[in-house]
């Protein structure tokens, strides 16, 4: 759980007179990290060495994040609206991954989740799916690499780093989703991420690539001009985890294939308090209380914030308006249900909400 998540009348105010309205009655949420307390790799005595390093890896203020603590989160924060999760573990060296990966597997297959997969930097992907038989269960969607994992040395992680041969063959043999958080410090602005990208989309025709993050475009800066290489693929999609910056999605809108287009949260930190800023065209969180990551007001919280989760869907929502006016519906729609049902549907998911 997150250590101060509370859910408050102002927080009711905002969704009946902003949201209720214009987002549809079924949402799926296609970016959630889940875990377990037990997954660690590390010790409570460690979890000061780690809580600055960014918002995952503060364990004393989410020590786990459970499927169980998302549906209560996501029951009070939007209600009379139905969620369903679209998740992965939390991809990072102190979280075993193995033991992550059980605990989405089995949440999966108890709840009727879909989920999935991390892989390692030299995981043999069809030995694992031997051992796992990953195919045959319900949900499985695909992989969510991610850079924090490979240990490389005088580079930066590469996108090869993250997916290995095995990892992209297995992937585009059996037509799955691959859920890529781009690596190195440049983001889109970096050339070798823009070639690799190109090579991966345009060799692994049949595998389906998720840019999260809209390419961790979280500025303006990070998006104009950057991100256009990448729409004229049909293998290509894009989920707006964490995106609040009005900037951001209304280029999207207006460039993009809404059909390729997923919302997506990033909770649990979707659920905490603050809003993304952006400064000299680099971003920051701004958080409610003091934590080590953010930025804040002081030590005492201004009670004013609401949840990130709200400011990403006012940033959505005030882009839809601002590039589709009343025909904003049907890609809401889209957007926040039918692409993701599309995913669920070409991965024969008969689950539903």
């Amino acid at each position: 759980m997150i250590r101060d998540f509370e859910y408050r009348e102002s927080d009711f105010r905002i969704f009946q007179s902003e949201f209720s309205e214009r987002l549809p009655e079924k949402i799926y949420d296609s970016h959630v990290h889940l875990w377990a307390k037990s997954n660690l790799n590390i010790s409570k005595a460690e979890y000061s060495t780690y809580k600055v390093y960014k918002p995952w890896t503060d364990f004393d203020y989410m020590e786990e994040f459970l499927y169980e603590d998302y549906c209560l989160y996501a029951s009070q924060a939007f209600p009379g609206k139905i969620l369903m999760p679209m998740a992965f573990g939390s991809p990072f060296p102190q979280i075993d991954r193995d033991r992550t990966n059980d605990y989405i597997i089995e949440t999966a297959s108890l709840h009727n989740m879909p989920f999935y997969y991390i892989p390692g930097q030299y995981e043999d992907m069809y030995e694992t799916e031997r051992n796992r038989n990953l195919l045959k269960m319900k949900g499985f969607l695909g992989l969510k690499p991610y850079p924090d994992i490979p240990v490389v040395e005088g580079r930066e992680v590469s996108i090869y780093d993250m997916l290995n041969r095995s990892a992209l063959e297995y992937a585009d043999e059996h037509g799955l989703y691959i859920i890529l958080h781009i690596p190195r410090k440049g983001r889109l602005h970096s050339q070798e991420n823009r070639r690799e990208l190109i090579e991966c989309i345009t060799h692994y025709k049949n595998a389906r690539f998720i840019i999260a993050h809209v390419g961790r475009a979280f500025t303006y800066y990070d998006v104009e001009g950057l991100i256009d290489f990448l729409f004229p693929y049909d293998n290509v999609l894009f989920d707006t985890a964490l995106i609040n910056s009005e900037t951001v999605l209304t280029y999207l809108l207006k460039k993009a294939d809404t059909s390729g287009i997923l919302f997506g949260s990033d909770a649990p930190l979707a659920f905490s308090r603050g809003k993304d800023v952006t400064i000299n065209n680099r971003h920051y969180y701004v958080s409610e209380t003091q934590v080590p990551w953010g930025l804040s007001y002081g030590s005492d919280p201004l009670k004013e914030f609401t949840f990130y989760i709200y400011e990403e869907i006012r940033a959505m929502l005030y882009a839809s308006r601002e590039v589709f006016g009343k025909s904003e519906r049907t890609i809401l729609e889209k957007i926040f249900y039918k692409n993701a049902k599309s995913i669920l549907d070409s991965r024969n998911f008969t689950g539903s909400l």
